[in-house]
């Protein structure tokens, strides 16, 4: 099938890993001219020496400073002349604590990174999104936002919000025909989870691969494909939110799993 994303201009944030950096990797392989910020340069630099094509622009950024994000946004708007495609990617759990262990700066803080870069990217993007011929804003959510458990209640909580403000969003701008949508992972592997083994290797005396592959494992249980998801798991349904095959989808959250949640609804 083809998608049709050849000289689409899409901006990635969080693209130094994880999701994020499967993404880059996967629009330019479709043809598509990637945008990607990350806080570490280190990472963008080695985004950049694997991205395949040219013309692709990499911008370290704090997503927690606005000015950052108006640097950001006109660096692309300089680079590209306009966007198609904005994909709400960065994210951070930040603090793997239970509710009585995360204070008032861990949740605002958690607002900060997780919610208000999804609002301020929106706003500043929206015009240059209504002179696209397929404008279309994807939010990278969780399954944490529906099925919030003990740990990281604040992430949750800003997941929730963030799938909430995806909908609203799509019925703000659904006169304008641009497209709005979420994508909830489940338990994907990306820097979260090694942060988890990391701070479990403290109180192991396990090496840290070991560790890994036991949390992996134990993770893998509650999973009916009894796996962790990979990045590259969620790549296709954005790659396809982003095409003109989505042309009658806005307002949608696309839970993808491995089957946790089996919402049949």
């Amino acid at each position: 099938m083809d998608l049709n994303l050849q000289g689409r201009k899409v901006l990635i944030t969080g693209a130094g890993d994880g999701i994020g950096r499967a993404l880059a990797l996967e629009f330019a392989e479709m043809g598509a001219q990637v945008s990607g910020c990350a806080r570490s340069q280190d990472r963008l630099t080695s985004l950049s020496k694997e991205i395949k094509g040219k013309g692709h622009l990499f911008c370290p950024t704090d997503l927690t400073q606005m000015e950052e994000i108006q640097t950001l946004h006109g660096n692309v708007m300089e680079a590209f002349g306009g966007l198609d495609v904005l994909i709400n990617n960065a994210g951070s759990i930040l603090k793997l604590g239970d509710f009585f262990s995360v204070t008032d700066r861990d949740w605002q803080d958690s607002f900060n990174i997780n919610l208000m870069p999804v609002v301020r990217l929106s706003r500043l993007f929206i015009p240059a999104l209504k002179l696209s011929k397929a404008p279309r804003i994807i939010n990278i959510s969780s399954i944490a936002g529906s099925r919030p458990g003990d740990l990281f209640p604040h992430y949750s909580a800003m997941k929730a919000a963030l799938s909430n403000f995806t909908a609203s969003l799509a019925q703000t701008l659904a006169g304008e025909k641009i497209l709005v949508n979420s994508v909830s992972p489940g338990p994907v592997w990306t820097r979260s989870w090694q942060q988890e083994v990391d701070l479990a290797s403290e109180n192991s005396d396990k090496n840290l691969s070991d560790l890994k592959e036991e949390i992996k494992a134990q993770t893998a249980q509650g999973v009916p494909l009894k796996r962790m998801g990979l990045p590259e798991d969620i790549s296709g349904i954005v790659l396809f939110l982003a095409s003109d095959r989505s042309s009658w989808i806005t307002g949608s959250n696309f839970t993808i799993d491995g089957g946790v949640t089996r919402n049949p609804y």
